[in-house]
């Protein structure tokens, strides 16, 4: 994991000695800082400048050298500068390619292997990447600056442009830190936040004129030229295949993308929740080191035994089942708990990692444990993404929500608007938001109307891998990137992805099991009881104790007329509910997301706009 940031203007200069230029970049560099905290290079050239920020852990490809960023080389009369974050899995299959094109490879960095790629085969050179990434890359000749993202979008990268100037980073908090860009919302930012939240439409964000790169696509920029072009979409095809070797290629897509990830020499714990798919990492993980033993970690809260309420979507509690997965690994392991005041009061520091408000205290407990594992690792490996691709959420197999003709996990958005004032709802128009950015999802996967059931089943792939699991990767991102340490996610690999994507829901859940082909691939890897467990999220607490804390902050921000929220709450309809925030029922976002996560979601949005002086447009 790494920091990018930077700013490019094709039509002005920039002398070596202008003062503001030089603020801006050192400023860009420290607002990153915790992403890439081991060392910062500035890179100053005529039309910009660029800054990395390195977090050294280990490299996938260690037998391939690396340089320090930005990378800046000369080839002919032409000057290019690279910097990315993340990791290219497949570097040896690019060098092969690059050989094939009669490019000599022998010696060659990771990074000059990645400009010669770019100069050999121009800008859809990342169509041969595979990996979490995000690049820049300034050609100088022809005055032209570009920013790749990954097609599964695992590495965040934001822009936005400011008098004929490009401005980049790799996250908001990069933009910030410049003195021509500023926080504001609009409408649409305010549906993005509301109706939309903590989820995003893909390209967008909260905020006025600053945008992501899309996963799967590209930007180019320079003078009077700014186009965005999409590289990767998921292919629909006929599945041929039979059952055996479904099994049999899921198998050796998974070994491969678990290989790859723990190829760096480097230190590592594996997150333990003793769920099938953190179990799967773990095991094999630990067959492929089996003179050591592998270092686990499990999270739990204060009083979870206590005050734990089982229900359809978090069927039971973790421990016990972590307790045999330990012992079956005989892994060295340790518990992290989190009590009620540190889950409070990271919230706060979960709008810092995120630049917004998130998925509240599910998000903060997380921020809250990654601080607690950086003292004595720096890479961690988890097993999400496993339910987007091998279908373990609910709106999965229930036909309502199976067949909604909108995001299944945020059907009934009465949860969303009850608590606000009328007026706002009736300018901001929720549903015909939400309506419009499904419509355009569909649309974009090329699954638009009456669908049959294969098709069916690849649109709702489709919707939760861009959007649900786009949510979750981002959240492991940042939280493991707040403090200094780099997220491994072996399940999220493209080649799986696209593999899946036509596998029949059939064979999927095989004897209506449901992710039975992942099941079928822990069978002797893991214990049964393990194995065949039924599927419990990540936990979150339900100790009173906690629903206390945000009370009386509510109520705090309620008596303060200059409280931001205020703009968009009812104030007798929060207070209300915060005498009894259980009266929400279902979750209105995912699986977690409810009374208490509302109030959080609420105090996240009141402390963001505050510190980051978000302004209304």
């Amino acid at each position: 994991m790494s920091s990018i940031a930077g700013f490019f203007h094709p039509d002005q200069i920039f002398t070596a000695d202008n003062e503001k230029a030089a603020a801006d970049i050192n400023k860009m560099s420290a607002a990153l800082s915790r992403r890439g905290p081991d060392s910062s290079h500035v890179h100053s050239f005529s039309r910009g400048r660029l800054v990395h920020g390195a977090l050294s852990c280990g490299h996938i490809h260690p037998d391939i050298p690396t340089e320090p960023q930005p990378a800046a080389k000369r080839l002919g009369n032409s000057n290019y500068i690279l910097l990315y974050d993340g990791f290219i899995s497949n570097l040896p299959e690019l060098r092969g390619a690059l050989n094939a094109a009669r490019v000599l490879t022998d010696g060659l960095t990771q990074e000059e292997l990645l400009l010669c790629a770019f100069i050999r085969f121009g800008p859809d050179f990342v169509k041969k990447l595979s990996g979490g990434f995000a690049i820049a890359i300034c050609d100088e000749q022809k005055n032209l600056l570009y920013l790749f993202r990954d097609q599964l979008g695992l590495r965040p990268l934001f822009y936005t442009t400011v008098g004929g100037m490009l401005v980049f980073a790799s996250e908001p908090k990069g933009l910030f830190a410049h003195s021509d860009v500023t926080a504001e919302m609009d409408t649409e930012g305010l549906n993005e936040l509301l109706s939309m939240g903590p989820a995003h439409t893909p390209g967008s964000t909260v905020y006025r004129g600053i945008f992501e790169v899309k996963p799967g696509h590209y930007l180019c920029f320079g003078s009077r030229v700014q186009t965005t072009s999409r590289y990767h979409q998921f292919e629909t095809a006929d599945h041929k295949d039979s059952y055996e070797d479904t099994v049999c290629h899921v198998r050796e897509l998974l070994d491969h993308s678990i290989q790859t990830c723990s190829a760096a020499d480097e230190p590592y714990v594996s997150l333990l929740s003793g769920g099938l798919d953190s179990s799967v990492v773990s095991a094999k993980l630990a067959k492929q080191s089996p003179d050591r033993p592998i270092l686990t970690c499990s999270f739990d809260f204060t009083g979870s035994a206590r005050y734990f309420q089982a229900n359809s979507f978090q069927p039971s509690l973790d421990a016990p089942y972590v307790e045999k997965m330990q012992n079956a690994l005989g892994s060295s392991h340790t518990t992290l708990t989190c009590g009620n005041a540190e889950l409070f009061d990271y919230l706060a520091q979960s709008v810092d990692a995120h630049d917004g408000p998130a998925m509240a205290d599910v998000d903060s407990s997380l921020v809250y444990f990654c601080g607690q594992i950086a003292r004595r690792h720096r890479i961690i490996f988890t097993g999400e993404c496993a339910d987007e691709l091998f279908c373990g959420y609910p709106w999965y197999h229930r036909p309502e929500m199976y067949s909604a003709e909108t995001f299944p996990w945020t059907r009934d958005i009465s949860f969303r608007s009850q608590l606000l004032n009328d007026d706002f709802i009736s300018k901001l128009h929720m549903e015909e938001y939400i309506a419009s950015r499904y419509q355009e999802a569909c649309s974009e996967a090329g699954l638009s109307g009456s669908l049959s059931d294969p098709l069916l089943h690849r649109k709702t792939f489709y919707l939760t891998v861009r959007y649900f699991m786009q949510t979750l990767v981002d959240r492991t991102d940042r939280a493991a990137a707040y403090s200094g340490i780099d997220a491994r996610v072996p399940f999220a690999d493209l080649a799986l992805a696209e593999y899946l994507y036509n596998v029949p829901y059939e064979m999927k859940t095989k004897n209506g099991e449901v992710k039975h082909l992942l099941r079928t691939y822990a069978d002797g890897l893991v214990p049964d009881e393990i194995r065949l467990r039924k599927k419990s999220p990540f936990p979150k607490t339900y100790d009173p104790g906690y629903e206390a804390f945000l009370v009386s902050a509510l109520q705090k921000v309620l008596a303060d007329d200059s409280s931001p929220l205020l703009a968009f709450v009812d104030g007798k309809k929060l207070s209300a509910f915060c005498q009894n925030p259980k009266d929400l029922g279902k979750p209105w976002f995912g699986q977690l997301m409810a009374g208490p996560q509302l109030m959080a979601y609420y105090l996240q949005i009141n402390d963001w706009m505050l510190r980051y002086q978000v302004k209304l447009v």
